[in-house]
């Protein structure tokens, strides 16, 4: 999978770093040089300078065949440009980007951004992550579908530890997705898994089933 992701600042340089370390191809555009070269100390070539609302900065990136298109800079008039022009001008397949201001988000859906994440989401998501305890950290919504991306961790002393995921009584229409360990190995979830204390579970959840599925994992003996 080739992703294109316009801004390496706060929330771009974490990602970019995040999508090199699952094997996928990744290019980062970044008008500013400074930041283009953190990406280059830290990561490696992996940085375009320039303006991704130009069209002539996204055919140099080979944009014509990106799988994904992110947008995470702090203005939100240009993420939606960069967004439509990769989408419309180069049929860029998925669009993503964040939304800084929270009465922007329905503009952008409406201009077809496929997922259109707030920054005060992604902030009480990475507070929720940084407690103790263990929340729910509802990631990211799944627009007109009734569902949402949840992360979930199961705590020690959990009555699901030892257990095979075929076992655990999980609210209907939930899927699981993704298994991280403690350790921070991924598992892609079988019937046979089993689950460990402090495993994280990502999960595709009926909005309206998301809170069952947290007391089922979290559920102490």
């Amino acid at each position: 999978m080739y992703v294109l992701v316009m801004g390496a600042g706060t929330v771009g340089l974490p990602l970019i770093s995040s999508i090199v370390s699952t094997g996928h191809e990744v290019l980062a555009i970044e008008p500013n040089r400074q930041n283009a070269d953190t990406v280059r100390s830290k990561l490696g070539s992996i940085v375009i300078d320039g303006d991704a609302t130009s069209s002539r900065t996204l055919q140099k990136t080979g944009a014509a065949r990106a799988d994904i298109f992110i947008a995470t800079t702090g203005n939100d008039a240009d993420n939606l440009a960069a967004c439509l022009l990769a989408k419309n001008m180069f049929k860029v397949n998925r669009t993503i980007s964040i939304v800084n201001l929270q009465e922007n988000a329905e503009l952008f859906e409406q201009a077809g951004v496929d997922i259109v994440v707030s920054t005060t989401d992604l902030v009480i998501a990475n507070l929720s992550g940084s407690l103790p305890a263990h929340p729910l950290v509802r990631l990211m919504p799944i627009k007109g579908r009734g569902l949402e991306i949840v992360g979930i961790k199961v705590p020690e002393g959990a009555v699901v530890v030892g257990k095979p995921l075929r076992d655990l009584q999980v609210p209907y229409g939930v899927h699981m997705n993704l298994i991280i360990s403690s350790a921070g190995r991924t598992e892609d979830p079988k019937d046979d898994t089993i689950i460990e204390a402090e495993d994280e579970i990502i999960a595709v959840s009926p909005v309206e089933s998301t809170e069952a599925l947290w007391e089922t994992l979290t559920e102490l003996r």
